[in-house]
């Protein structure tokens, strides 16, 4: 999928505002080639793919709630990170720094621009250091998306480091690739080991999404509820606040109701809460979500069914 499929799949019509369009990569180090020189290779395919360089950045809205997002593009180049493609990606997280947007990032790539060199492994550090002051001083939400392939210099750096890191299904998950593992260490990398699906259940991500479904899971979160495991996930963003997040982990057995609060009057709202040891109650929906009261009341009882927990129900008037 082209990063301008990509973008039309998440992003609401008429809502996206591309960045740093114009911003394009140079020969610094003048890297040695046979064939055709670095500059005649990227003018090759800004022709083919029609964009400038391996990244799109921008922002828009998902589903009504404002993002930054930068999606990369496996057609230029492999979706290989040069200069140009860090410096899109930091300038993106910097100005969703400064204007307190959620980010989400879309990772397709063979890794670092080797035609680079040293300058392409720099972009590692520049963007984690970028994401270090949106995640950890001014406490943002940060979304990575892996689709096939992520590998190389963009596995190691910010495709994870997200607060939520999502896979596609089936999608190649790696470092170093199978053929470079073998050569280098003498043995061999079993089959399916750097797929989505094996490497989830080793707990390298949190969640693996459909394409189609995929829209709806970043807009609205999602519950993963293990019985075997006896463990519940929460994952919310957009309340309370545009760029609040939700994301906990606790046992079942730590859930001691499911809550239903109602208010009445002139701003009547309706909202689902888990009440949740240690944690106290957790929103499951948001005021804005507007549930009819049958379907609150469906949602609340199939809850505690599962979980074997009462239901509570609190009125209050405004």
């Amino acid at each position: 999928m082209s990063s301008s499929d990509r973008i039309e799949l998440l992003i609401d019509p008429g809502t996206w505002v591309p960045m740093d369009e114009d911003m394009v990569s140079v020969d610094t180090i003048e890297f040695p080639l046979e064939e055709e020189s670095y500059k005649d290779r990227i003018d090759s395919y800004q022709r083919k793919t029609g964009l400038t360089e391996a990244v799109q950045t921008g922002t828009g809205q998902l589903n009504g709630i404002p993002i930054a997002i930068g999606v990369m593009d496996f057609q230029f180049m492999g979706g290989s990170m040069g200069s140009v493609v860090g410096e899109k990606i930091t300038r993106l997280i910097e100005y969703a720094t400064n204007r307190f947007l959620p980010l989400i990032l879309v990772c397709a790539s063979g890794g670092a621009r080797m035609q680079e060199g040293s300058l392409s492994l720099m972009q590692m550090a520049k963007i984690a250091s970028a994401l270090y002051d949106y995640q950890s001083k001014k406490k943002l939400f940060y979304v990575s998306i892996l689709t096939s392939p992520t590998t190389g210099g963009v596995t190691a750096s910010f495709g994870m480091l997200g607060d939520i890191i999502i896979a596609e299904p089936n999608a190649y998950i790696a470092f170093a690739g199978k053929r470079v593992i073998e050569q280098t260490l003498n043995t061999t990398v079993p089959e399916g080991s750097q797929t989505a699906e094996y490497l989830f259940h080793k707990g390298q991500f949190d969640l693996i999404v459909p394409r189609n479904l995929l829209k709806d899971v970043l807009s609205s979160g999602y519950d993963r509820f293990d019985r075997k495991e006896g463990i519940v996930c929460i994952f919310r963003w957009g309340f309370p606040g545009k760029n609040r997040r939700i994301f906990l982990q606790f046992f079942m057995k730590d859930v001691q109701s499911i809550r239903i609060e109602v208010k009445e009057g002139i701003y009547a709202r309706r909202v689902l809460y888990m009440e949740i040891g240690g944690h106290g109650a957790i929103p499951l929906t948001r005021t804005d979500e507007n549930l009819t009261p049958r379907e609150l009341e469906q949602k609340a009882a199939e809850l505690a069914y599962f979980l074997r927990v009462p239901i509570e129900v609190f009125s209050k008037m405004n």
